[in-house]
């Protein structure tokens, strides 16, 4: 029979010791899942669908989240700031890959809003992602038809809203912006 003896138990001890300890600062520090304790609401994250860059105008119709999340989209990104018309679906995800957060809107998701609402909530969105670009944060907003008044996007992660909460737009901005940047952006 094969008798195992460790010529430096100590050693192995503490060498044991060590990589247990980096491995929890790493999990605590946002290694160790999707959910991330800095950001107390609740998500969804999807699965990675890939980052092909399609060539200009050439539209994707097979996002498993919407807004898209991941996944084949335009080789040219839109700028940073405040869009006021809508943007192809394909481009803001370009943006995310560079580390960006998307905040969609719809004024006529839900109930619809009157012209005077809609013009609020979008100077209220206008306000904050204008002062995060300023900051120098990678954040564009555009309009977008979907289910809910409000999404936020970063790379494979929504979160929707279906009124304006400056503070919970705030904390995804600081979390999620630049979290994924393959590309280093």
């Amino acid at each position: 029979m094969f008798r195992f003896r460790l010529r430096h138990p100590r050693l192995f001890v503490a060498t044991f010791v060590i990589l247990a300890a980096a491995a929890a600062v790493v999990f605590l520090l946002g290694g160790g899942g999707d959910s991330r304790p800095d950001y107390p609401y609740s998500v969804q994250v999807f699965k990675d669908q890939g980052r092909e860059h399609l060539p200009v105008g050439q539209p994707y119709d097979f996002y498993e989240s919407n807004p898209p999340t991941s996944g084949p989209h335009s080789a040219q990104p839109a700028d940073w700031g405040v869009h006021d018309e809508p943007l192809p679906k394909e481009v803001p995800v370009h943006n995310m890959e560079h580390g960006g957060v998307v905040i969609w809107y719809d004024c006529s998701a839900g109930v619809p809003l009157d012209d005077a609402q809609c013009r609020e909530l979008r100077d209220q969105l206008a306000a904050l992602v204008q002062s995060e670009v300023s900051a120098g944060k990678l954040v564009l907003m555009a309009p977008y038809g979907m289910e809910h008044r409000i999404a936020l996007t970063a790379w494979r992660t929504l979160d929707t809203l279906d009124e304006f909460d400056a503070a919970r737009i705030q904390a995804f901005i600081d979390h999620y912006e630049r979290l994924f940047n393959p590309e280093g952006f």
